[in-house]
């Protein structure tokens, strides 16, 4: 059965399929139009001797900030003339684009979508505008400059022609590598160099036995090879006393060390000096790293036997010496005849012999 509508039911249904028809239409017209910018946009052009995939809809930044896009792309009249862009801009970065600024299209990324740039040179700190340059705002419909890009091709083409530049004897590279004489005067001069790196590192090693230096500077092969001394030694797995990667003592920690107090109070002799060295595992711990948490270490077992058995002292008025050393992953300076835990703390005990 059908039904008719009344007269204002029909307005109704007209109104509402206008409305609907009307809002489609402005869906793709603002769809269509991505470039849209307001009626208040600033265009500017641009010419490139080669655009290198840029595209309409093409992105444009001003300091990083999308600022607009590539809306036409104007051929060249001749083979050898430069192709357009005309960009359109959000009014909003009108004052930032100023008439000697240029234009440079990059990448995003090594191998990524071409992004074009708009830099403003002379006004970056320490850049003058040059004489005769104004720094007035860009007007609409300006011509800038364009900067010339740097790619990856370009970048292995230039390799390859300083390559073949040496290998033809051009450049001081090149005729180095064609003159023998000139080759040896290199070898002699960088053996000159060694040795004079060798003799700084003797001065080096000198200074560090001076008086008031040594004290003060840790050498493992110093503190750790004594063949002058008897040698003691008690050691711990880095699990036994911290939690893996951490310098903080557990409690299993603290009563490991507590029972070393016994054995060191029985090698308080006249003399001795009390070693404590951390190594880390270079299996587990980035060497970057592996120095400060062993020294972290060290000083934390150092401090918690002298703060709580009293190690370092010997009577009423005198001491022993206590050092802490960090070991990072460098292996210990002599040969170790039985087989250690690569992450380990050792307490060593030097008693002078003779």
């Amino acid at each position: 059965m059908s039904r008719t509508l009344s007269r204002l039911q029909a307005l109704v249904l007209g109104l509402i399929v206008l409305g609907g028809m009307g809002l489609a239409v402005l869906g793709l017209f603002v769809v269509g139009s991505r470039g849209w910018f307001g009626k208040e946009s600033l265009h500017v052009r641009v010419g490139f001797r080669d655009i290198r995939g840029v595209e309409v809809g093409t992105r444009v930044r001003i300091q990083g900030i999308d600022a607009g896009e590539v809306i036409t792309i104007v051929p060249p009249e001749t083979p050898d003339g430069l192709i357009v862009l005309r960009l359109a801009l959000k009014n909003e970065y009108r004052r930032l684009v100023r008439a000697h600024s240029t234009v440079q299209i990059v990448s995003e990324g090594m191998l990524g979508a071409k992004v074009l740039e708009i830099h403003n040179r002379q006004g970056e700190r320490g850049v003058a505008t040059p004489q005769g340059q104004s720094d007035d705002p860009v007007t609409e419909d300006a011509l800038l400059e364009s900067e010339s890009s740097t790619e990856l091709a370009d970048l292995l083409g230039q390799v390859k022609q300083t390559l073949e530049g040496i290998r033809n004897g051009d450049g001081t590279l090149g005729k180095l590598a064609r003159d023998p004489q000139a080759y040896n005067a290199l070898l002699d001069l960088l053996q000159q160099g060694r040795n004079t790196i060798a003799s700084i590192g003797q001065s080096a090693d000198a200074v560090k036995q001076m008086p008031f230096v040594r004290g003060y500077v840790e050498d493992a092969a110093t503190l750790l090879v004594r063949p002058n001394c008897e040698r003691n030694r008690q050691y711990f797995a880095e699990s036994e006393l911290f939690e893996p990667g951490r310098a903080v003592l557990t409690t299993q920690g603290r009563e490991r060390l507590d029972s070393l107090a016994p054995w060191l109070e029985g090698l308080k002799h006249k003399g001795s000096e009390v070693v404590i060295v951390a190594y880390a595992d270079p299996h587990q711990t980035p060497p970057s790293l592996a120095r400060t948490l062993t020294r972290q270490q060290s000083e934390a077992v150092c401090d918690y036997l002298k703060r709580q058995h009293s190690i370092q002292k010997m009577g009423w008025f005198s001491s022993r010496k206590v050092t802490a050393l960090g070991q990072g992953v460098n292996p210990p300076p002599a040969p170790e005849r039985d087989p250690l835990p690569p992450a380990r703390v050792e307490v060593i005990v030097f008693v002078p012999q003779g």
